[in-house]
């Protein structure tokens, strides 16, 4: 296991961040990580455009909780399993980031999991177009990073994105992978994250109330 993994699970083990339980639309997802020739990789799909939400736009597995989940790590699961073909047993849950909040209104759990290196994800055409790794680097380079100033939530707030391959890896997934490398490796770049006239995700996060 190499040493930015390590630092990773270990930082995560220690982090625990608050949870907001005046939420009934919730969803969760899973951050896959894995190695491979001594480098740490996220696995990201790219939604179907055939699909209502998102159409078209690069994120992490998961979905809506199923009133038959058991809780949000069993939402994760069962949505990776469904969207990639990775089963359940093939996943070490290390840890989970700070809740999110979407822009449906969802708050979103995120769980960060090692997968196996070797595995080549089964897609359901039905809802993915296609799974790709990014290396875990390529977003702590800032040429690879360009940000928007939208209105968003009543506020206004930086819109990230990376580029890669053809990929616009932007928004609430863009977020959870500054957050993983600020909590994971004590990463920060040298713009800014938040925008300096508005809340952070994680404090309008742990405030909203959808009564």
């Amino acid at each position: 296991m190499i040493r930015e993994v390590e630092r990773i699970i270990k930082a995560l083990a220690e982090h625990n961040p608050p949870k907001n339980f005046k939420m009934r639309k919730r969803a969760s997802v899973l951050i896959p990580l894995l190695e491979s020739e001594g480098e740490i990789f996220l696995m990201l799909t790219r939604r179907s455009n055939e699909m209502r939400s998102h159409p078209g736009q690069v994120s992490f597995p998961g979905g809506k909780q199923d009133s038959d989940d058991e809780n949000s790590m069993h939402t994760a699961l069962r949505e990776t399993h469904e969207e990639i073909g990775l089963s359940w047993e093939k996943i070490n849950i290390i840890g989970k980031l700070d809740q999110i909040l979407s822009l449906h209104y969802y708050l979103v759990t995120p769980y960060v999991g090692l997968i196996p290196s070797d595995f080549e994800p089964v897609p359901n055409t039905d809802e993915i177009e296609s799974v790709f790794k990014v290396p875990l680097a390529f977003f702590m380079k800032s040429e690879n990073h360009w940000s928007e100033e939208k209105k968003t939530f009543s506020f206004p707030v930086i819109v990230h994105h990376f580029e890669f391959q053809g990929y616009d890896i932007w928004g609430l997934t863009a977020k959870l992978i500054f957050r993983l490398l600020e909590v994971g490796l004590d990463f920060v770049p040298d713009f800014p994250v938040h925008h300096p006239d508005s809340p952070t995700w994680m404090s309008r996060t742990m405030q909203y109330n959808e009564e």
